[in-house]
């Protein structure tokens, strides 16, 4: 470890593109730089398909959007890549936190002429770095790399900021807030450039509990979730009026009682609002990706 001159470091980054459940799992880390530079402003950077959950990160000043490095083209990639560098030098950054594992992300934040580049060894272009590793879960992962400036904080617990209470969300939604909501969410697993299908359990055996639970339990609201994809649409309507289809969003989901889905972003988007989750892990290991929230 080198070390930092901490009264130099007013502006920090943190730069991670996407997706959702890894910022979400990044939030300890955030939450560790805010503990040791309080006054320092700090800016995320992420791309249009997560932009809706930085409004709950409660360290983050700023936010930055940017699509460029996800164009089709080498040529739109090359373009998009100094046009960031370009945006990122007019902020003036000290530091910058790399959640990726890629060197031309790494090689952007020196052009970027940011003093202190942390992240992952075997990522070139940084000056601090801790070793990624296999074993440990992802949150503690990021949080490993801040070793590297001193920092060691074993809280590793994920945590979003509430925009509004319960009752306000389901109440604006048309639903009793007096019942107990459960929210299931049968999608997942797309992402910029990804189709993960194999993450999901089939739509018919969430449609069967759906339809389980209107019967066994008719004294709760079940929030039945689509996703933004077209393949993520809900077209079986024929439910009781317990039973709402809607498009998930992050305030709906903090408003649930308890969550049930994939191994997706909503399983992390509940448990860091404290929300207790009931998940189906498909090819992923859940002792690196389940939710650390206690139940």
């Amino acid at each position: 470890m080198t070390n930092i001159d901490q009264s130099q470091v007013k502006r920090i980054l943190v730069f991670k593109l996407c997706c959702i459940g890894d910022i979400v799992m990044m939030t300890p880390s955030i939450n560790a730089l805010r503990k040791k530079f309080p006054d320092a402003e700090i800016t995320i950077v992420v791309n249009s398909w997560v932009k809706d959950i930085t409004g709950y990160l409660g360290d983050v000043d700023r936010v930055i959007i940017s699509d460029a490095l996800y164009e089709k083209s080498t040529i739109g990639k090359i373009s998009g890549a100094f046009g960031l560098i370009r945006e990122l030098r007019k902020h003036s950054f000290d530091m910058v936190l790399l959640g990726h594992r890629n060197n031309v992300f790494g090689l952007i934040t020196k052009l970027s002429g940011i003093k202190y580049r942390l992240g992952f060894c075997g990522t070139k272009f940084l000056n601090f770095c801790e070793e990624f590793r296999e074993d440990i879960h992802e949150s503690q992962r990021y949080l490993s790399v801040l070793k590297s400036i001193g920092i060691d904080n074993r809280d590793c617990i994920p945590e979003l900021k509430r925009k509004f209470t319960q009752q306000e969300i389901l109440s604006n939604a048309g639903i009793d807030p007096q019942k107990k909501v459960i929210g299931i969410f049968p999608f997942g697993g797309i992402n910029p450039g990804t189709d993960m299908n194999i993450k999901r359990w089939e739509f018919v055996k969430f449609l069967e509990l759906v339809k389980r639970i209107e019967v066994e339990y008719k004294d709760v609201n079940v929030l039945f979730f689509e996703g933004s994809e077209q393949s993520e649409k809900i077209t079986d309507r024929n439910f009781g009026d317990n039973v709402k289809v809607l498009k998930i969003g992050t305030d709906l989901i903090s408003s649930c009682d308890i969550m049930l889905c994939n191994d997706t972003g909503a399983m992390h988007i509940a448990a860091a609002f404290g929300i207790p989750t009931l998940t189906i892990f498909g090819p992923t290991d859940p002792k690196l990706l389940a939710p650390l929230n206690p139940p």
